[in-house]
């Protein structure tokens, strides 16, 4: 926790708890306070038997992401800002497809964090097939960035209905396949070199 939060530059380490689960996940509790009282990482026990320790410290540095950008506060407010929206035809639908749409960006600014934290796209791509997968079992990460990089192609040339239909799926995190084909693109990128440089 110490290491990743000084990678992103967090003044207060967060705290880490574990909790116990079958289901492996990760989320943050608590907003980064303005009285440095640490906010709260979970972990579950499911997380830790599947990942390996640096898949671990990718997937910690993802939600550290959340609480470096304060993706709870921005969440919140946008809620409560669309709130009187929502009734109103064509407005109400229009504000929740903006929110979605922020909520998917966070996601990849916060893949973006756990790839700063690992420094390695692998690392980062295993622990979320691991994840996604729901086993660490006959996983192969090189087969799961190729899929990424087939599925942006296939979608390019899908026809404009499906890919329509495919962005108009509620989600509360972007397809793993694209989430990794988006980190790919970041880590071969000059802004990423850049950073890590």
């Amino acid at each position: 926790m110490q290491e990743a939060a000084s990678i992103l530059d967090m003044g207060v380490v967060p705290e880490l708890y574990v909790q116990s689960s079958p289901q492996a996940n990760a989320y943050t509790l608590a907003l980064q306070s303005r009285d440095n009282k640490p906010a709260i990482v979970v972990v579950t026990s499911a997380l830790l038997d599947r990942c390996s320790d640096e898949e671990v410290q990718a997937i910690i540095g993802h939600e550290l992401g959340h609480l470096k950008c304060s993706h709870s506060l921005y969440l919140t407010l946008g809620g409560l800002a669309s709130t009187p929206l929502r009734g109103l035809p064509l407005l109400g639908s229009q504000a929740e497809k903006l929110l979605q749409e922020w909520r998917l960006a966070a996601e990849y600014s916060c893949d973006r964090a756990a790839l700063l934290v690992s420094q390695d796209v692998g690392i980062v791509a295993g622990a979320m097939l691991k994840l996604f997968a729901g086993t660490s079992r006959a996983t192969n990460t090189d087969a799961f960035i190729d899929q990424s990089r087939e599925y942006e192609q296939l979608l390019k040339d899908a026809n404009p209905m499906v890919r329509a239909s495919i962005r108009m799926q509620q989600r509360t995190h972007p397809l793993p396949v694209k989430r990794v084909g988006e980190l790919e693109k970041w880590f071969k990128s000059d802004e990423y070199k850049s950073i890590v440089g």
